[in-house]
């Protein structure tokens, strides 16, 4: 929340919609996306039985190499649970942004002392739920993409039989045509979170920018609007050491998947 608008007035009444739309939307982030998975299946895979669901699936699939309808059935469910919180997530993200930037122009341009100070606190408060939602966004389109490295995460944390064939044919190098599927699809699982860390990071510089340009084109008279851009730009960049080690991190993975496959399974992802 560090942008500024360039409007005198702004409506209290509309910035504070916004805001109860990204309650709103905070909550349905949270409830909405087990309901729907739910509906989804026709109440057959839920939360609560998600985990049995995919350690029966995951066993029979790996020592049999037939995908039955537990984990067919986890994954769709995991699916569609990841997209949904992925659409409420940019939706809750978006709220944010608008939120913050009519909350800081309160701060930035209110007459009072008071108000200025209630704003700036109100501001300082939700400066970071824009960053947690953005994760939340990228979190779950990497799920969506690639549900079944996702779903994996539910199976026990005690090696079963299965994760035992799994490890043993990556440490071989000989891999059949399960484990090379979960191979690929731990590729492609990271290779998404590649993509998004990227956007990510482009939007960072880019309303960096913007806040530089648009603080440059602003009359000097306006002193605290400037001031409110100026530290906004000087505190996004601060994301981008953090997303460039994400980034790095999940590149590796992506270059040499087998390894880290083989780590999420010895361990420690579970």
């Amino acid at each position: 929340m560090s942008v500024v608008s360039s409007e005198p007035t702004m409506s209290r009444r509309q910035t504070a919609l916004w805001g109860a739309a990204a309650i709103g939307l905070g909550a349905a982030v949270m409830a909405a996306p087990g309901a729907v998975a739910a509906w989804s299946s026709g109440g057959q895979v839920t939360m609560s039985n998600l985990g049995a669901g995919i350690a029966e699936g995951f066993e029979q699939w790996v020592l049999t190499g037939t995908d039955g309808p537990a984990l067919s059935g986890a994954v769709t469910f995991w699916a569609v649970f990841h997209i949904v919180k992925a659409v409420l997530g940019v939706a809750l993200l978006a709220a944010l942004i608008v939120a913050g930037v009519r909350i800081w122009s309160h701060a930035a341009r209110s007459r009072s002392g008071a108000a200025r100070a209630g704003w700036s606190a109100v501001g300082v408060a939700g400066v970071g739920l824009p960053v947690l939602a953005l994760l939340v966004v990228m979190a779950n389109v990497q799920g969506a993409f690639a549900p079944l490295s996702s779903v994996l995460t539910f199976l026990p944390a005690e090696a079963t039989p299965g994760v035992r064939q799994v490890t043993a044919q990556l440490a071989a190098g000989t891999p059949d045509a399960v484990t090379t599927a979960l191979v690929n699809d731990f590729r492609a699982y990271h290779a998404v979170l590649v993509t998004c860390l990227v956007v990510a990071i482009v939007g960072v510089i880019t309303a960096t920018v913007a806040l530089w340009v648009r603080r440059a084109r602003m009359p000097k008279a306006d002193k605290r609007p400037r001031r409110v851009l100026l530290a906004g730009a000087l505190a996004l960049p601060m994301l981008l050491p953090a997303l460039g080690l994400l980034l790095l991190a999940n590149l590796s993975t992506v270059a040499d998947t087998a390894p880290a496959l083989a780590l999420f399974f010895d361990g420690s992802g579970m």
